[in-house]
């Protein structure tokens, strides 16, 4: 599909080619949930080739508008969108509206063979491993899944009555969502043990592992048991397990949480639906990984992202859509809002 195209709704059903307008060039890094979708106003959907070039970094949550071309070497932030006007190679770009950056931080010496140039062996080591552990939760969904319905479910169904069963279920049901919750556990602290701030190249032995356990984490204990205890006092003693220090009196509606050790958050304080505490970014091909201190009383407000090596004082408020930029440090008692995060106007009496 070339050029723009309108499709009319009677066609949406038998189209689903919109990929096919999507070109990413050599070497590029595309994290999760960038969207480059069709624009659909007034009965009609639109879409337009979206092109990146070599080397582009796209971070997580950014927005490629439909006809965006990004050239070599550019950076778009996470929660970020390109400029409506041309951008230049390598530029770097940050926010809604996006802010042009000067520029970003460079980790020197960093190997090619665990960024840009992996021999073959590591490209070999990363397909084995991450197909076990893509499938890994899956897999540990229905082998316990099927072993609670044979030997327990069909046999109570057989000998109990509707009374007894239905106990019968909900106990097994809780149990299995425990034990896979526990496995995620076992295996973060036999894997990784205690999450440190530094930096990995992407084909490190590091990366692929932690890599690993974040899709164990997010695939069997999130789906399965933490997403259902969100807004619990439940939550909280959850994530303490898992190496996050978590205060008492904690509002945790999220568990968009990577390296646990390096989250902490004060007594009291408030983290709101969806919102993300992210420990790490990777940029040219190198897993930054830092740490982030909520104070007491603090407010982080729906789909907020704070990143690594942040700091927000006491009983400070974070609106929703808010992203804290790394190295970040806000003062107690202040409120914040936008991309990136800026003081909120105080209301001046008329």
């Amino acid at each position: 599909m070339s050029g723009d195209e309108r499709i009319t709704d009677a066609e949406l059903e038998a189209r689903a080619d919109r990929f096919d307008t999507i070109e990413i060039g050599d070497q590029c890094f595309v994290a999760d949930e960038v969207v480059g979708d069709e624009e659909i106003r007034r009965g009609w959907m639109t879409t337009r080739r979206v092109r990146t070039g070599a080397r582009v970094f796209l971070g997580n949550d950014s927005v490629l508008p439909p006809g965006a071309d990004i050239p070599d070497g550019c950076l778009i932030g996470i929660k970020s969108k390109p400029p409506a006007d041309a951008m230049a190679p390598g530029e770097i770009r940050f926010g809604s509206p996006p802010l042009r950056l000067p520029v970003r931080q460079r980790v020197e010496g960093a190997a090619g063979a665990t960024t840009f140039r992996p021999p073959a062996w590591r490209r070999w080591l990363r397909a084995v491993f991450e197909l076990f552990s893509a499938s890994m939760p899956t897999m540990m969904f229905i082998t316990l899944g099927t072993y609670a319905a044979e030997y327990v479910l069909l046999p109570a169904v057989r000998s109990q009555g509707a009374g007894p069963f239905a106990l019968i279920f909900v106990a097994t049901g809780t149990a299995c969502a425990l034990l896979l919750a526990g496995t995620v556990l076992a295996v973060k602290w036999l894997t990784m043990g205690r999450y440190t701030p530094g930096h990995r190249g992407l084909w490190s032995w590091w990366a692929l592992r932690t890599e690993a356990v974040t899709t164990l984490y997010w695939g069997t204990a999130g789906a399965i048991l933490l997403d259902a205890l969100r807004g619990t006092p439940m939550l909280p003693v959850a994530l303490r397990l898992f190496g996050a220090r978590v205060g008492h009196g904690v509002f945790l509606d999220s568990t968009d949480l990577t390296e646990f050790d390096c989250v902490r958050i004060g007594d009291h304080a408030a983290i709101n639906a969806t919102a993300n505490l992210r420990t790490h970014l990777f940029e040219d091909r190198v897993m930054k990984v830092g740490t982030i201190a909520v104070g007491r009383g603090v407010s982080v407000g729906a789909l907020t992202t704070v990143l690594y090596d942040t700091r927000i004082g006491d009983d400070a408020r974070l609106g929703p859509l808010a992203i804290v930029l790394k190295g970040e440090g806000l003062p107690p008692h202040t409120e914040w809002t936008g991309a990136p995060a800026r003081p909120r106007p105080v209301a001046r009496a008329a």
